[in-house]
C-alpha cells in the first residue's frame, strides 16, 4: 500500500468509502462519523485530496483500491481545513490514518498555509496528531458553511474545532458596509461620511464607537461572532461557549 494524490478515477471509490463511514453510528453518535459526500463535490475537489491505495499490478491506473483518504481545503487567507479524512476497516491498526494527516500537513509549506483547522467528534485521536482545541469563535464565520449539510445541523452537533499545535487564524477586518454603498446605508448604520481615499473617517461611528461586521454584532476582526464584549460566556450567536459543540439543543429554563 501507498500514499499519493487523488486522481478523478478515484472518486468513486472515496465516495463509497467516505459514505459508508457517514452512515455508522454508535450509543455515541447519533448520525454517523462523518458528513457524506457528493460526487460533484469531489470530483470538483478531487485535488485536495490524498489517498491510500493497494495497487493492482498489471492493470493500469484507474484500478487502484482505494482504503483511506484525507483532504486538505484551501478556504481563507493562510487557513485551510483538514477534512473528509477516513480508512477502511482492512487498513485500520497500522498507522495509516497518522500517515494521511502527516502527508496532507506536509502541502502547507508549499501552499503558504499556516493554521490549519478542523471540526471533528475524535478529539482524543487528533490531540496525538499534534491538534489543540481552539474557541470557534476565532475562526471566520465561513467556515461554517458546511453545517447546514449536517444532519446534525442545530440538533445534536458533538464536534468541537481544533488547530495544529494551536495556530490561530490571521486576521481579517470585515468592513461594517462595503465601500460603495449608497450615504443612505452609511447613515443608516451611523457611519461617517467617506473621505478621499473612500476609507470612512477613522473608522468610527458617529459616536466615535469602532465599526465591525455588518451583521451587527460586537464581531472581532477575524470575522467570527466576537469573543469580546457581550459574548464573554456561554451562549452567544452559535449557542457555544466555543469549546463546547455549537447549535446544542437550548438547556431547559
Amino acid at each position: 500500500m501507498k500514499l499519493r494524490k487523488a486522481r478523478n478515477s478515484d472518486v468513486p471509490q472515496i465516495r463509497n468509502l467516505i459514505n459508508s463511514m457517514a452512515l455508522r453510528t454508535d450509543d455515541d453518535y447519533k448520525h454517523g462519523h462523518m458528513l457524506p459526500r457528493s460526487l460533484t463535490e469531489l470530483y470538483e475537489h478531487i485535488r485536495d485530496y490524498t489517498v491510500l491505495v493497494e495497487e493492482a499490478e498489471g492493470q493500469g491506473q484507474g484500478r487502484d483500491r482505494v482504503l483511506g483518504c484525507c483532504a486538505l481545503e484551501s478556504q481563507w487567507d493562510g487557513l485551510a481545513e483538514l477534512k473528509a479524512m477516513a480508512v477502511d476497516d482492512a487498513a485500520q491498526g497500522h498507522g495509516w490514518g497518522r500517515a494521511l494527516i502527516g502527508k496532507v500537513l506536509s502541502e502547507c509549506e508549499e501552499l503558504s498555509i499556516d493554521c490549519v483547522y478542523l471540526l471533528t467528534n475524535k478529539m482524543e485521536f487528533f490531540a496525538h496528531l499534534g491538534f489543540e482545541p481552539i474557541d470557534m469563535r476565532h475562526l471566520p464565520q465561513r467556515v461554517w458553511s458546511e453545517c447546514t449539510n449536517c444532519p446534525k445541523f442545530m440538533v445534536a452537533c458533538d464536534e468541537v474545532a481544533m488547530t495544529y499545535q494551536g495556530q490561530r487564524p490571521r486576521q481579517t477586518f470585515i468592513p461594517a458596509v462595503g465601500n460603495q454603498a449608497s450615504p443612505a446605508a452609511r447613515a443608516a448604520l451611523g457611519l461617517l461620511p467617506v473621505i478621499n481615499n473612500g476609507d470612512q473617517l477613522n473608522g468610527l461611528s458617529a459616536d466615535n464607537s469602532p465599526q465591525h461586521a455588518a451583521n451587527g454584532s460586537n464581531s472581532n476582526s477575524s470575522g467570527s461572532n466576537g469573543s469580546t464584549g457581550q459574548h464573554n460566556g456561554s451562549g452567544g450567536l452559535m449557542n457555544s461557549d466555543g469549546y463546547s459543540p455549537p447549535f446544542r439543543p437550548h438547556p431547559e429554563e
